[in-house]
């Protein structure tokens, strides 16, 4: 990713607004969560699609791969969003739950 994180947050957010005006959409606490939800279900079935776990679709291999794609880019967008919305730092975050690992040496 050749992006800053600050720069695709702005971007994103961006994006949310002109959604969120073009279908009305009054994105409450809740919403932000419940959309999340919804994007990790399309992006499942994407998955389970892509798998071969699923009924057949009629859809080429590279045409569910793009969806699958597609599907994870609106999970993160949201997941963007939400952070956004909750006020959550998730550069701090990272690095008090996950990245504190990679500060020490492993013990033999």
């Amino acid at each position: 990713m050749s992006q800053s994180f600050e720069d695709l947050r702005a971007r994103i957010c961006q994006v949310g607004e002109i959604y969120a005006g073009n279908f009305g959409i009054e994105r409450t606490p809740d919403w932000y969560l419940l959309k999340l939800t919804e994007e990790l279900g399309e992006l499942t079935a994407e998955h389970v699609a892509l798998t071969g776990r699923a009924r057949p679709s009629g859809r080429s291999e590279a045409e569910i791969r793009i969806a699958l794609e597609n599907e994870a880019a609106d999970l993160f967008g949201q997941f963007v969003l939400y952070l956004d919305a909750n006020g959550i730092d998730i550069e701090a975050a990272l690095a008090r739950k996950w990245f504190h690992y990679l500060d020490t040496e492993p013990k033999d």
